[in-house]
Formats: C-alpha cells, structure tokens, sequence
C-alpha cells in the first residue's frame, strides 16, 4: 500500500502516579476498575482515564470510518496504544492503510481514486494526513482523467462530456427532424446551421 490514512492527534501521556488515602504516593498494584479502585486514584488519574477512554473511542470511531468508505482498497486498522492507570491499553492514534496504486484502464483508476478520496475524508475530523491522501487521490485521477481524453481522441470519439462539432448537431438535427416527419404526429425539428 502506498498511502496511509491515519487518526487526528495523538493524545500526550501523563504521568501515571497513585496516592493512597493517608497521601502516601504508592503505585497501584490491583489495577482494577471498580469503585473501590477508583477511590484509590487521584484526581489526576481519574482525569487521565476519562482522557485515555474518548481517546480510544475517538480514533476507533475515525479508522473504522476509512475502512468503512474505503471498501476494498482499505486495509486493516493498527492502532497505538497507551496503558492507563487501570493497567488496560487505550488507543491514542491509528492508521488504516488504502492502496493508491493505478488500475490498468484510465476509467477503473478514475472510480478508485473517488473510493480513495472519500475514504480520506471520511471521518468528521480528517487528519493532515487524511487530507493529503485525498490530494493525491484528486492528482492520481486528474491524471487518469487526462489519459483517458488522449485515449478517446486517439480513437476518434469525443472526450466524455464535450460537445458534439457543430455541423455533426446540425446533420443529427436534421435526420430526426425528418424522421419526425416520415412518422406523421412527433415533433418537428428544424435544422439551424451555424
């Protein structure tokens, strides 16, 4: 995979410390998550889980928004933990990785590139990096795009999306005008040349 989309900030530990009821510092050697072992926390703990918990829940919910878009050109979420003072890991930040490889035809680069791009932007709080992968998404398809249009004037087709020359309109115009007329009741065009 070439490019990763990847969570929003990383959240900064903060120094894991227990005080015991008597003040006495003391490292917590239960590391459970009752109320008896919330009651052994400090302020600072307590604050650092409730940090620790949005944390995790923030940038699982932000991967699993790129997978979740990005379909078949995302892979699997990996994660960075942290240990709280509970003893359990918290994710702080992630990655999901999405392939921006080139497809063999212009036009099935052109789809996966839109997949990419709204993969990119999928979650609510898109990265730095989240927006640069969808950048590339944007120049990977322009590209695409533009070798699509040779390929299609090589061929002698129009490019998708222009217009037909205008004494090929006015020929077309013409042939339905009078085919209208052969039919009897339908519509009749009149043929305007410029």
């Amino acid at each position: 995979m070439i490019g990763a989309v990847s969570a929003g900030p990383s959240y900064r530990p903060i120094p894991s410390r227990t005080v015991r009821a008597d003040g006495d510092p003391a490292a917590e050697e239960s590391g459970g998550s009752g109320p008896a072992a919330s009651l052994q926390r400090s302020p600072e703990e307590q604050e650092r889980l409730r940090t620790l918990r949005e944390a995790d829940r923030a940038v699982r919910q932000h991967e699993a928004a790129h997978q979740s878009a990005g379909g078949p050109h995302a892979g699997g979420a990996s994660f960075t933990f942290e240990k709280g003072p509970d003893g359990r890991n918290y994710a702080v930040a992630g990655e999901v990785p999405i392939d921006l490889g080139r497809e063999a035809e212009p036009a099935a680069t052109i789809a996966k590139m839109e997949v990419v791009k709204r993969a990119a932007l999928a979650p609510s709080d898109p990265s730095p990096q989240d927006l640069r992968v969808a950048q590339q998404a944007d120049a990977i398809k322009a590209q695409a795009q533009a070798e699509e249009r040779r390929q299609q004037q090589a061929e002698g087709q129009p490019a998708a999306g222009a217009a037909a020359p205008p004494a090929l309109a006015a020929r077309g115009a013409a042939a339905y005008g009078a085919a209208a007329a052969l039919g009897g009741s339908g519509p009749r065009l009149v043929a305007v040349s410029a």
